[in-house]
C-alpha cells in the first residue's frame, strides 16, 4: 500500500509539473479555447463594412500575427508591421467547464448546471456588450477597426497566426469571434519616456489628453469600469485610446458634472501615485497640473 500511495504521489507530482510547464510554454492557447458553439444572435452583429472597409480590412488581416500576449479575457497576436492587434477571446472562462456539462440533468446537479451556465453567459454577454459599445459608440478613443461577435454567418476570412512555440496556425475566421485594434503604447510607458528625458511639459499634454478623452465619454454616458489606467490605457500617434475596451458600459450618471468630476479625480489619485512612486521630483509639478485640469472640466 505504501508503494501505491508512494507511486500515485510520484505520477500526480509528475502530471502537475507537466501541466505547469505546458502552461509556460503556450498560455494554454489553442484552437478550442477561441471557439464557442454558440447561436447566432442579432443583437451582437455590427454594421457591415462597406467596400473600401473590407478591402482595407483584409489589406491588415493579409500578414502573419505573432503571439503577443494573453489578458484575462483575450489571447492578443501582433501584426507583423507592428500596427495592429488581433484579439480571440478565452472562451475557456466564458462556457461553463466540461464537469459541469457532464453533470446528469436532474435534481441538485441540474440545479447547479443552470446557475453556472447562467453565470457564464451574463459574464460573456458582459464584454460582448462592451466590445460592441465600444465599436459602435466610441470607436475612435477605442482604436477598434473590426469587431465579429458572433460565431455564425459571418464572411470567411483568413488570418496565419505564430503561437508562443511558434507554430503555424492558418484560421479561417468565419466561426471565430474576434477583435482587430491599432497597437497602442502603454501609458505609463509614455509617461515614462518623457519623464526619463525630463520633458515634464509634454507629459502634462498626454495627462491632459486623457482627461479630455474621459470627458468625450462621459458626455456619451460611457464609464469605464476598469480602473487599470496606467496600463489599459495608450497612445497611438500622440492620440490616446483605450487599449482594453472589455468593462466599457452605459451609464447615464457619468454624464453629471459632480459624478464626473469624482471619477476624473480618482484617475488623478491613480496617475499622481505613479508620478510619486517612480519620480518623486516632478511630483509636485505634475499633482498641479492634474488638480488644475480637473478644476477646468
Amino acid at each position: 500500500m505504501k508503494k501505491i500511495l508512494e507511486w500515485t504521489l510520484g505520477i500526480l507530482l509528475g502530471v502537475f509539473i507537466l501541466m505547469r510547464v505546458y502552461y509556460a510554454l503556450t498560455d494554454d492557447f489553442r484552437m478550442g479555447n477561441i471557439s464557442y458553439d454558440m447561436p447566432y444572435e442579432k443583437e451582437w452583429e455590427v454594421a457591415a463594412l462597406s467596400s473600401s472597409e473590407e478591402q482595407k480590412l483584409e489589406t491588415i488581416l493579409n500578414q502573419p500575427y505573432t503571439y503577443m500576449s494573453k489578458g484575462s479575457q483575450t489571447y492578443v497576436f501582433l501584426s507583423a508591421d507592428g500596427r495592429y492587434v488581433l484579439k480571440f477571446f478565452k472562451f475557456k472562462h466564458l462556457r461553463p467547464a466540461l464537469f459541469v456539462e457532464w453533470l446528469p440533468p436532474f435534481g441538485p446537479f441540474k440545479e447547479y448546471q443552470e446557475k453556472q451556465r447562467s453565470r457564464k453567459k451574463r459574464k460573456l454577454f458582459g464584454i460582448y456588450s462592451s466590445y460592441k459599445l465600444a465599436y459602435e459608440v466610441n470607436k475612435e478613443d477605442s482604436g477598434l477597426v473590426f469587431v465579429q461577435l458572433n460565431h455564425f454567418g459571418n464572411k470567411s476570412r483568413q488570418v496565419t497566426l505564430f503561437d508562443k512555440l511558434g507554430i503555424k496556425h492558418e484560421v479561417n475566421l468565419e466561426h471565430i469571434p474576434f477583435v482587430l485594434q491599432k497597437r497602442g503604447k502603454v501609458f505609463r510607458d509614455v509617461l515614462d519616456e518623457l519623464l526619463q528625458k525630463g520633458d515634464v511639459e509634454t507629459a502634462e499634454k498626454r495627462i491632459g489628453q486623457v482627461f479630455d478623452m474621459y470627458v468625450r465619454e462621459y458626455r456619451k454616458g460611457i464609464f469605464d469600469h476598469d480602473r487599470g489606467i496606467m496600463y489599459n490605457l495608450g497612445f497611438v500617434d500622440d492620440v490616446p485610446l483605450h487599449l482594453d475596451v472589455g468593462k466599457l458600459m452605459v451609464n447615464e450618471a457619468i454624464s453629471e458634472p459632480d459624478v464626473a468630476k469624482q471619477d476624473l479625480a480618482s484617475m488623478g489619485t491613480k496617475i499622481k501615485e505613479w508620478v510619486q512612486r517612480y519620480y518623486p521630483k516632478e511630483y509636485d509639478r505634475l499633482s498641479r497640473y492634474i488638480d488644475n485640469k480637473i478644476k477646468s472640466i
